[in-house]
């Protein structure tokens, strides 16, 4: 059976201090990261060892790829066969190198550009690292209104590879209601032209989700949650047997507001969108 499981972390850091995310207030020590690395061990050896065929998103609570536990774990897990595909999500600060030992064919790395926290020629400079490298990935931005120019500027950045341009994304600011002008919007659907999905609040209640079916939202623990958004324990992947906790069920949530949760959606139909690979955004 194939499943795709949304991995949360343990440790709660990020090397980035952006205003609004909590992680960017976070700790770290040599005691943490032993803890990290206790769990992250026990999740890869699980995958390891499984009969069922795994595609994974690393769903961070801050900054994974600056700790050298994790490059390691997706060397390892990039050449399992029983792996299909590995996300992870990163702000490009770290490293590159490791790389060169991935299966490239698995690892998609979704890339966020922060304009507040690196210049942009610093962060495309690692875009340029990943053509290299030729290993898969997606840039993406928040749509907030100081980010315009920086967005008008990544454009024409991308523009000069010489290859197919990456998928940039952006993610709509929703915290405001009408936030946006009619010219703004096409400004930034311009710029994504997949930007009009995230825009969206979507309907969700009554429709069915590929979540607590065939996706599910594993904590560091192994606790199983159908969602990221629904705090039901469903099992744990330790003492629980995918299958067995598997059902298809109808989303008990007004709207799906995020794309990790509302890309389940089979209403929405969106691997007809990112025909490259849903999970990692990829159109």
């Amino acid at each position: 059976m194939e499943y795709t499981l949304y991995y949360r972390n343990y440790l709660r850091y990020c090397n980035y201090n952006c205003s609004y995310c909590p992680f960017a207030k976070g700790r770290v020590n040599d005691v943490l990261i032993q803890k990290e690395k206790k769990y992250l061990d026990k999740f890869v050896n699980y995958i390891k060892h499984s009969k069922n065929k795994f595609r994974l998103f690393f769903a961070p609570r801050g900054e994974l790829l600056i700790h050298e536990i994790y490059r390691q774990k997706f060397i390892e897990l990039s050449h399992m066969d029983n792996v299909i595909e590995i996300v992870i999500q990163t702000n490009l600060s770290s490293s590159l190198n490791w790389l060169e030992l991935v299966n490239k064919e698995k690892i998609i790395l979704w890339t966020t550009y922060h304009p507040n926290q690196v210049e942009l020629d610093k962060f495309f400079s690692q875009i340029l690292n990943l053509v290299e490298y030729n290993i898969k990935f997606t840039i993406g931005i928040v749509g907030v209104k100081d980010n315009f120019e920086n967005i008008k500027r990544m454009s024409r950045m991308l523009n000069t590879l010489k290859l197919k341009k990456p998928y940039f994304w952006i993610n709509a600011y929703k915290d405001e209601k009408n936030y946006y002008s009619k010219d703004e919007i096409e400004f930034l659907t311009l710029n994504d032209p997949l930007f009009y999905i995230n825009l969206e609040n979507h309907i969700s209640k009554n429709l069915y989700c590929k979540t607590g079916n065939t996706v599910f939202f594993v904590e560091f623990n192994g606790n199983i949650h159908r969602c990221w958004k629904d705090k039901v324990k469903r099992g744990n992947l330790y003492k629980s047997e995918l299958k067995d906790i598997s059902k298809e069920e109808k989303c008990i949530k007004e709207q799906c507001t995020c794309f990790i949760g509302y890309s389940n959606l089979e209403s929405l139909k969106l691997d007809g969108k990112y025909k490259t690979s849903v999970l990692g955004r990829m159109i």
